[in-house]
């Protein structure tokens, strides 16, 4: 157990996923601030898209898609923090918890509610970058189908998980 506290490939992850949920902070407020901005300045913004030949309900797209990815943010954030938990369980020597378990089916739920909510964003985003054209407005979001093999891997491994914990639980019952 103690080697798993030193381990350095967990120390490495804590470091990331800490350096990835402050990411997500810093781009979640600056989706805070910037809607409330964007609709105070609604009238320069879309005077500066018509300037690039880009219609007024162009401000609305990107209005939507900020929201869209403030809403993804969210997903991620909780999502990144039920890892960092579940790392920090392995660490201590003890990752098959009933914990870890409603985790890894929470962080599914998450994946799957990111799939679904990158839907609007790759419609939007095509059409506000289809009526921005010859603007600097370039969006690229993709999904190549391994989201919705991870949300599957994720219900599983809860699974796993929970059948672990109650297998130990039981055998912990007997001795």
């Amino acid at each position: 157990m103690n080697r798993l506290r030193h381990d350095p490939l967990l120390g490495f992850a804590r470091i990331v996923l800490s350096f990835f949920i402050t990411v997500v902070c810093i781009g979640g407020a600056a989706i805070v601030v910037g809607l409330p901005l964007l609709l105070v300045f609604q009238r320069p913004v879309i005077a500066e898209l018509a300037a690039d030949g880009a219609p007024a309900a162009a401000f609305w797209g990107i209005l939507g898609l900020l929201a869209l990815v403030g809403a993804m943010l969210v997903l991620v954030f909780f999502f990144l923090r039920h890892l960092r938990r579940i790392v920090d369980t392995v660490a201590e020597g003890d990752p098959f918890v009933p914990d870890n378990a409603d985790r890894l089916q929470a962080m599914a739920w998450l994946s799957l509610g990111a799939w679904a909510v990158n839907i609007p964003i790759q419609v939007l985003g095509d059409w506000v970058e289809s009526v921005t054209e010859g603007s600097s407005v370039h969006i690229g979001v993709g999904d190549d189908g391994t989201s919705l093999a991870l949300v599957l891997t994720l219900f599983i491994l809860a699974r796993v998980f929970r059948k672990g914990s109650d297998m130990r639980a039981d055998l912990e019952g007997t001795v």
